[in-house]
């Protein structure tokens, strides 16, 4: 994982662009991309021949290849790769190699803007990118087709800045997910408005729409924006949202689904062969997807990283953790494929007001922050070591009180969240951040200890609810229009999930030294799904806590997680207690108040 920083300037006149960046800046852009990235730093700055100046920036969280490969790259033909990405899968992953590596050599080797697009389009994971073409004199940078590496851009008349994160005061965008943009330097002068060239996904992300219509940079000012319609990057999905209908079952069966218990539900279902081979392929293709996010790192933790020790017992992996149905599932997969000597941190996060804690003795003050997630996690953690007995669990408790909220909101966050401005983004963001940073309490030996998670990775289940139908406007859209109507939104779903909170998420993990991983948004893991008929996926006719995510729970019944099977949803800000701590009448959708008064 990286830090990546562009910032390109007009040189007018006599004026040197470097008085548009202050020693303050400067500082401020330093500090922040040494969070993301603390093991390397470095910068290239030129000048263009057509009166540029380019100054590239990055720092580096060595998780790939035997040695740290330093950012900027600059190759022996002056072309430039800033790259925070990971290529897990696909004609350019080679685990033994840093991809940084691997991808700037390939590029080195294209000799047309067709070639570059083409290359790119061969990425398997996710990423963000900034690479400077030289004889070309092009720039080109983008996201990969989910967002899951953020990069924003601020641009001016003379200025054109691209970022892992917001700098100063200025007004940055998140980069669309829409497809890879190239910023002709060549048709720049200082009197006109950058040019950038959008080479769109070939399909969106379901498969069942172009994304070439729906790019929208009406709010970017200082921007012409030209599309090459002739000219796609290849969508990393193969396979598109499957559309067909379910099978009409007899009264029989489905009484028989319908009207039992959990367990015999389960049952009945994994006796069935088409649901039974399902779930075994899914559970392949799932553990893959895991597998390849635990493995590609050094398994080293951030103290024995820096010592340069060869190998450690300590935690390398940590997992974004609620005890519900997807980060335990992930839990039981992972511990498959970690060293059987390596602790797992599972990072569970609960708020409690100053109020709560002010009523509750210094004895009892953990009762304060037992949390709904709180509670499923511990649920959660008896199980895993009943189905993994050989691993050490480590429940992390992070507890958070008010004032820690307020303080940490004022000096780090509500920066992070740029351009993110809603309560929801400030719930989720804030409860986040605090577990990705993994300071808090370790049960041993009937005892608290103070204990900081010393993971370099952390495995996220963000992606489940989109695929497999968990969120409650599912559940509505199949009482209102039927399987049609719940296909349609799963589309739109998939489709508009690089432009929502990802970019956000990234910006927050990352900040704390740590990078995220997402098995569930593996392409190999969406194609799959993409390719399964929907019913086979969830079956909404079935209760809450059962018919959503079907597929899942069938899993998780199958590995042993009977309780997790038939948990119900439920979001981060309700299950760590955040969003009862301030004004419980805020709509998720409100312009949060307490953003803009910082």
């Amino acid at each position: 994982m990286c830090g990546i920083c562009l910032l390109l300037h007009s040189r007018v006149g006599e004026s040197d662009s470097q008085s548009q960046i202050t020693p303050e800046f400067l500082e401020e852009l330093t500090e922040k991309l040494k969070s993301r990235g603390p093991d390397c730093f470095q910068e290239i700055k030129f000048s263009s021949e057509r009166s540029f100046e380019l100054c590239f920036y990055s720092s580096v969280l060595h998780l790939r290849g035997s040695t740290l490969e330093p950012q900027p790259v600059q190759d022996d033909k002056g072309n430039i790769l800033l790259w925070n990405g990971e290529i897990f899968n696909g004609p350019l992953c080679q685990s033994s190699i840093s991809d940084t590596k691997v991808l700037s050599e390939k590029l080195s080797g294209c000799i047309n803007m067709l070639e570059i697009v083409d290359v790119l389009g061969l990425i398997q994971g996710p990423y963000s990118l900034i690479y400077y073409q030289k004889c070309l004199n092009l720039l080109l940078f983008g996201r990969d087709i989910f967002g899951r590496r953020c990069l924003l851009w601020n641009i001016s008349e003379d200025a054109f800045k691209l970022c892992s994160m917001a700098l100063g005061k200025e007004k940055w965008k998140e980069v669309p997910t829409t497809g890879l943009f190239c910023l002709n330097l060549n048709e720049k002068n200082t009197k006109s408005s950058f040019v950038v060239y959008c080479f769109p996904w070939s399909t969106s992300a379901s498969g069942l729409s172009t994304c070439h219509n729906k790019i929208d940079f009406s709010n970017v000012e200082d921007l012409i924006l030209r599309t090459k319609e002739n000219h796609f990057i290849e969508n990393p999905v193969d396979k598109s949202l499957n559309r067909s209908p379910p099978p009409i079952r007899t009264n029989e069966d489905h009484s028989k689904i319908s009207n039992g218990g959990e367990i015999e539900t389960f049952n009945l279902l994994l006796e069935d062969s088409v649901y039974q081979k399902n779930v075994d392929c899914f559970e392949h293709v799932l553990s893959e997807s895991v597998r390849r996010r635990v493995q590609n790192q050094p398994y080293l933790c951030k103290d024995c990283y820096i010592k340069n020790f060869s190998s450690c017992n300590h935690s390398s992996v940590g997992i974004l953790y609620s005890g519900g149905l997807d980060s335990i599932v992930i839990a039981a997969l992972a511990h498959r494929y970690l060293p059987k000597n390596q602790s797992i941190d599972l990072l569970n996060v609960a708020f409690a007001s100053n109020e709560k804690l002010k009523d509750t003795s210094h004895k009892k003050s953990t009762l304060a922050f037992d949390t709904p997630d709180r509670l499923t996690g511990r649920s959660g953690v008896t199980a895993l070591k009943a189905i993994c007995p050989t691993r050490q669990w480590n429940f992390i408790e992070v507890n958070i009180s008010e004032e820690m909220l307020v303080t940490q909101r004022k000096n780090r966050i509500s920066q992070l969240l740029i351009p993110n401005c809603t309560v929801l983004d400030d719930s989720i963001g804030c409860a986040i951040w605090f577990a990705a940073h993994g300071e808090g309490f370790l049960l041993s030996d009937g005892h608290y200890e103070n204990y900081k998670s010393p993971a370099r990775v952390l495995l996220v289940g963000m992606g489940a609810d989109e695929q497999l139908g968990g969120y409650s406007r599912h559940r509505a859209k199949f009482n209102n229009c039927g399987w049609e109507g719940l296909i349609d939104e799963l589309a739109l779903e998939l489709d508009r999930i690089g432009s929502r909170n990802l970019g956000r998420d990234d910006r927050i993990i990352s900040d704390n030294g740590v990078e995220s991983r997402y098995p569930f948004l593996d392409e190999n893991v969406v194609s799959y799904l993409n390719d399964l008929p929907v019913w086979l996926k969830m079956d909404l006719n079935l209760p809450r806590g059962l018919g959503e995510k079907l597929l899942l729970r069938l899993l998780a019944f199958k590995i042993g997680l009977l309780e997790a099977a038939v948990l119900p949803k439920r979001a981060i800000q309700f299950g760590s207690r955040i969003a009862k701590i301030e004004n419980s009448k805020e709509k998720g959708s409100d312009i949060c108040e307490r953003l803009k008064q910082l």
